[in-house]
């Protein structure tokens, strides 16, 4: 096959000499490898075969121990002889029932029966004068945060065109607002407590030049609403009312 392979080829280097050496070459790695691994597993029988002192001679005692506990020393000294002399000790006596009359100076009630009690007069007891306002301490309730929405909203006085013509009938235009011409819509925020009464106003959103005082000043005036109520329950209800600002 070589010489099929490289005829009229140069043959004297590279991959002739490497294929024609190849079957030589592989036997004698094999004869190699055989030769280590039986002198690796013969080794071990080789030199226990030349040292003798490696096997156990008939007659030759063999003892054991353990290696954690340490070997044991004498035994202990046997305990004392016992002294007669020292009485022996009881470790538990069981009681004695003996019925004995107990004696005491304590009086029985056939005793007392005849004796009379002396009664007190109620001028005799000195009480000290009871104080009401002493150790009370008062802490006060605090508010409940308002609602947003309701059962039943609250509502002016004879509804909302009453509420209209209210906010119309007191507002005043702001001089600085009508000589440059400011219009629009103030949004006032408040809080309609369970009394009907209007706390915590505040503008939310508002057009400035005098306006925004303006429609705080007017939302302040109004009369008791009627209250919402939640369950039935008058309660804290927040509100937000538009106030329009126009130029006629």
């Amino acid at each position: 096959m070589e010489e099929l392979v490289f005829k009229n080829k140069n043959k004297l280097y590279g991959a002739y000499l490497l294929r024609r050496n190849y079957n030589k070459q592989l036997l004698v790695a094999l004869l190699i490898g055989l030769f280590v691994i039986l002198s690796a597993v013969s080794y071990p029988l080789v030199a226990a075969y030349l040292n003798p002192n490696h096997f156990i001679h008939a007659g030759t005692n063999v003892g054991f121990y353990d290696p954690i506990a340490p070997p044991s020393a004498d035994p202990p000294p046997p305990p004392p002889p016992v002294d007669p002399a020292i009485p022996e000790r009881v470790a538990f006596v069981a009681p004695v029932v003996v019925d004995k009359d107990i004696e005491t100076d304590m009086p029985t009630q056939g005793d007392l029966s005849g004796q009379t009690v002396a009664a007190v007069a109620p001028g005799d007891i000195e009480l000290p004068p009871l104080d009401n306002n002493k150790n009370v301490i008062e802490q006060p309730v605090p508010k409940q945060e308002p609602w947003i929405s309701v059962e039943e909203m609250p509502q002016f006085p004879g509804g909302e065109a009453e509420l209209f013509r209210f906010l119309s009938s007191n507002i005043k235009y702001p001089a600085e607002a009508r000589e440059i011409g400011v219009t629009g819509r103030v949004y006032i925020y408040f809080v309609v407590e369970p009394d009907g009464s209007v706390s915590n106003i505040a503008v939310r959103r508002g057009i400035g030049s005098g306006c925004d005082e303006e429609a705080l000043r007017v939302v302040g005036m109004m009369p008791r609403w009627s209250p919402g109520k939640q369950a039935g329950v008058p309660v804290r209800v927040q509100y937000t009312l538009p106030v329009k600002f126009t130029l006629q």
